[in-house]
């Protein structure tokens, strides 16, 4: 049986306001695994013929990394 529901943003978040909070940590995992997934092919396309060396990519990564984590502790 499948069940579609049309729901409003303000709507999921107070849905979401009511989990607990190892499920809310869980939701916004599984959130920036999508969402970075989503992001890395983007760069992939843009960047694709561009040089890129091994210390921007190192910069970029931490950069994302210190992003992740002020979101995580915002949470």
């Amino acid at each position: 049986m499948t069940v579609q529901l049309d729901l409003e943003f303000t709507q999921i978040k107070n849905l979401v306001d009511r989990l607990p909070k190892k499920e809310k940590q869980a939701l916004a995992r599984y959130l920036d695994d999508q969402t970075l997934f989503d992001e890395m092919r983007r760069v992939q396309r843009e960047l694709k013929d561009a040089p890129i060396t091994m210390e921007e990519i190192t910069a970029e990564v931490k950069a994302v990394r210190k992003a992740r984590a002020a979101r995580a502790r915002g949470n």
